[in-house]
């Protein structure tokens, strides 16, 4: 009979339309953690004569009446991440994955571009997360509300390929689709909060700082959809087929009201306690995807290796090394965040700006993962660049010194050799056409000016023939190198045809361009590793417990965010251009990275020495 009734008590209920936040039936959820009641909201009420920050110490004596107590709610607690927002996890990580892979950073533009996307992207994760935490209850509601804010993620996938913020455009289709998918992302989340608000009716205290949640993300919801009206009419002319472009910086617009929205919302938390995320697993939410963001780090790192395999690279010490150092940074900056979090309540005010200022952190970890694929790309491509020229050099001096008897033979030889080595591995997926029909037009006109020259040696005209296609031939295989490794540089404006062909048949020129993307990615990779040691430094002195607020453990977060700024420091070098394409062709950039992280690691875990010496405490 025990037995029986064991069975029936765990056997789940069928769903409600509705459901309520409170906790009413909470003595029966074993999985909740404490919840609030009146006693331990006593420091609440009182909290104007206490410090904002403060939630340990001794208890208080009751000043507050029972009316005052009871408009003090009970809410569910959740000790960790549900399902449902679990779920929602991945089509964020699904869409940063997928936005990673199809737009490049290779420019400031294209920089800027990604920043801004994953910025919004952010936004409206943290949006849904801030309310799921405190208020969300299973229901058939709240799984309508969470299907249609996965759909929001769909819609971010959609307009990620042709993301190009503040570009001359001929189209407002994107422009119309983010902001519709940003209007209805915020009046599910009003509706979700109004939802709350009727089931709060009772506890008078909560009215007021529902409403304005709720009046400022319906605000929202408002602007993202009248900015399409706003937006610059599309002027076609219908029998060319032909579109005017134009430029429009909306997406500044999305920017601020996003950041708005979110500090209205957590704003609102701060000054109002009784809807504040004390006892919700924020903290776990934040942690979590920090943990994602590592893994899709991860994730891009073994596509670039993938990439090297399919090209055929030799897996050489110097490859090896950098692989090794992309791997460890990734561990490395996972044991500099875990291993100082602190899962205890660190106070009200502190958690939500703990909370917010993993925004800043996040876009540098992603910045800095993406930047060391491009890193090891880079490492490959100047092997792989260096063995090409070697060939060509070789083939050339050969025809120098007399070993071709004519153009075909000399046409061939070089055929053969870069075939064997680029053309013949060019990976699946990869459009060589045009680029190979120029490889081949050049060897034929190299074969006939070889053949010019050896009839007449004082052919100048000859010299320059041949001169031209071997320039023209290794710039297309240094070109269809870099493309077989998925890196490219930004398209420049067509003047002239004279012009463009000039720019892409130039050897120098074209190095430049390669040149000028990895100083780019350079920059931005010491910058943002650095910058990350220090945003993990100020949230971990912010989540601090009082026991461990000492000077030893002051001391260790001053020499990471030290050495934090000594990484960005980096970035200096290139104020000297030779020293740093120096450093830029040598095998180290990773592995500074590494070590400093290491020492980082190695310092946030030290222990002053006589703490290991037993005879000292016994003197």
């Amino acid at each position: 009979m025990g037995h029986g009734y064991h069975h029936h008590s765990h056997e789940k209920k069928p769903l409600q339309w509705f459901a309520s936040p409170l906790a009413e039936d909470h003595h029966k959820k074993e999985h909740q953690s404490p919840l609030i009641t009146r006693e331990n909201t006593q420091a609440v009420l009182d909290s104007g004569t206490r410090s904002d920050d403060v939630d340990e110490g001794p208890p208080l004596q009751a000043r507050a009446d029972d009316t005052k107590l009871h408009d003090m709610p009970e809410f569910q607690r959740h000790a960790e991440a549900t399902t449902q927002e679990l779920f929602f996890d991945l089509f964020f990580v699904a869409n940063l994955t997928t936005f990673t892979s199809l737009k490049e950073i290779n420019d400031s533009a294209s920089l800027t571009a990604y920043i801004g996307f994953f910025a919004l992207l952010w936004m409206t994760w943290y949006s849904n997360s801030l309310f799921d935490v405190r208020f969300t209850a299973d229901c058939i509601f709240e799984r309508c509300a969470k299907a249609l804010h996965y759909g929001v993620m769909v819609g971010f996938a959609v307009v990620g390929p042709a993301w190009e913020p503040g570009k001359a455009t001929s189209s407002l289709e994107k422009y119309q689709v983010l902001s519709f998918i940003l209007m209805v992302s915020r009046l599910v989340l009003a509706a979700q909060y109004a939802v709350t608000l009727f089931f709060l009716r009772k506890h008078r205290r909560t009215i007021l700082p529902m409403s304005l949640v709720i009046g400022s993300t319906l605000g929202a919801a408002l602007i993202y959809g009248s900015i399409t009206a706003a937006l610059p009419k599309e002027t076609c002319n219908v029998e060319l087929g032909v579109c005017k472009k134009f430029t429009t910086h909306v997406h500044i617009a999305w920017y601020t009201i996003s950041t708005l929205e979110i500090i209205f919302t957590v704003g609102i938390s701060c000054v109002w306690r009784i809807i504040s995320f004390k006892g919700t697993h924020l903290v776990q939410r934040m942690s979590l995807l920090t943990l994602i963001i590592l893994g899709e780090g991860i994730i891009v790192i073994c596509k670039a290796i993938s990439k090297i395999v399919k090209n055929g690279s030799q897996f050489d010490d110097a490859l090896t090394g950098q692989i090794a150092a992309a791997v460890l940074i990734i561990y490395l900056l996972y044991m500099l965040y875990f291993d100082r979090m602190h899962e205890e309540h660190f106070g009200t005010i502190k958690q939500q700006v703990w909370a917010s200022l993993h925004f800043f952190l996040h876009i540098t970890l992603v910045l800095v993962l993406q930047g060391v694929s491009y890193l090891i790309m880079w490492v490959v491509a100047l092997i792989r660049m260096d063995n090409v020229d070697g060939k060509f050099r070789e083939i050339e001096a050969l025809s120098v010194n007399g070993a071709y008897a004519n153009g075909t033979l000399f046409a061939n030889a070089l055929r053969q050799k870069i075939d064997t080595y680029l053309w013949n591995t060019i990976p699946k997926g990869v459009d060589a056409s045009k680029a190979l029909a120029t490889w081949n037009s050049s060897l034929i006109v190299l074969a006939q000016s070889f053949d010019t020259l050896q009839k007449d040696k004082a052919n100048l005209t000859a010299v320059d023939m041949i001169t031209t296609s071997l320039n023209n031939a290794e710039s297309m295989a240094i070109q269809t190198m870099f493309d077989s490794l998925s890196i490219s540089v930004p398209k420049t404006a067509k003047t002239t045809t004279e012009k463009v062909e000039n720019k892409v048949f130039d050897k120098a020129g074209l190095l430049k361009k390669y040149e000028t993307r990895f100083e780019l990615v350079f920059d931005y990779v010491f910058l943002s590793a650095g910058l990350a040691i220090v945003f993990m430094a100020i949230i971990t002195f912010i989540s601090l417990p009082d026991r461990k607020r000492h000077l030893r453990q002051y001391m260790r977060l001053l020499f990471s965010v030290i050495l934090g700024l000594a990484i960005c420091l980096i970035c200096l070098v290139n104020t000297n251009k030779p020293s740093q394409k120096h450093y830029m062709e040598s095998n180290w950039m990773l592995p500074t990275i590494c070590i400093i992280f290491a020492v980082c690691v190695l310092v946030s875990h030290a222990r002053p020495w006589w703490h290991s010496h037993h005879w000292w405490h016994g003197a």
